[in-house]
């Protein structure tokens, strides 16, 4: 009844297995595929370092992860002392089943139900990416297991505070270039002066007005010859005065006489 209470609180819960050390097993790198490697690391709350225990049997159980769905699983179905485990989508093969022994002190021997061996730790590792594998039954440390209920780890609210203080300080960069803005107006008191180039164009419209009076001296030249033309009509009668020869006709009175 101790064994059963221990191992089991709830299906629908999920639990972490820790070590003697206080490291957690955890999927390496959170890796979702077939394969990946089961290992130690300290624990931050993350899904893939939680597991939830499926019932296949009488005390017997397929681990399942949290993050992946997939199970703690022997490389190649092995039985041999350390035969290495990884994780693997869910089978019918014994080699995903799993016992939880009781040691009677709150902790648990897992052992596969394969082959009777323990969960222990390569070479007694003690630091974050020891790997996991399955070795015969010695009673060492390394080999003993904490299952229980999985705790939410409070993430470092630390965090937010950076961005509270980069706030305040960008506000106050702009601050800080406000006087510089006073330079600028006084330079724009120095293009009002270029403005007068602006008069300097009304007068190349002016121009083209200019270009009108060649075209007037035209029409005037033509209208001058004609006027020369006229006074010569005129002084032809007055050469008419000649006319006065007619007096030879006294001549001939001369001629009644004799």
């Amino acid at each position: 009844m101790k064994k059963a209470a221990q191992t089991v609180i709830s299906a629908d819960k999920y639990y972490t297995i820790t070590a003697a050390n206080g490291k957690v097993v955890e999927v390496a790198d959170y890796n979702t595929e077939n394969g990946a490697a089961i290992q130690l690391w300290d624990y931050a709350g993350e899904d893939w370092q939680q597991w939830s225990f499926v019932r296949a049997g009488d005390g017997v159980y397929r681990i399942r992860n949290r993050f992946t769905g997939k199970m703690l699983d022997l490389i190649a179905g092995g039985v041999v002392d350390g035969t290495w485990v990884h994780q693997w989508e869910g089978a019918n093969g014994s080699s995903q089943l799993w016992v939880l022994e009781s040691t009677g002190d709150g902790r648990v021997k897992i052992k596969s139900n394969l082959s009777g061996k323990c969960l222990d730790v390569v070479g007694m590792n003690q630091d974050n990416g020891a790997r996991l594998q399955i070795w015969q039954d010695v009673g060492g440390e390394n080999q003993t297991w904490t299952v229980a209920e999985a705790k939410a780890v409070k993430k470092a609210a630390v965090k937010a505070e950076p961005v509270k203080e980069e706030a305040p300080k960008a506000a106050k960069k702009p601050a800080a270039k406000k006087p510089a803005s006073k330079k600028p107006a006084a330079k724009k008191a120095a293009p009002a002066k270029k403005a007068e180039p602006a008069k300097a164009e009304t007068v190349k419209e002016e121009a083209p007005k200019a270009a009108k009076k060649p075209a007037a001296k035209k029409a005037a030249a033509p209208k001058a010859a004609p006027a020369k033309k006229a006074e010569p009509v005129k002084a032809e009668p007055v050469k008419a005065e000649p006319a006065k020869k007619t007096e030879a006709a006294k001549p001939t009175v001369k001629k009644a006489g004799k």
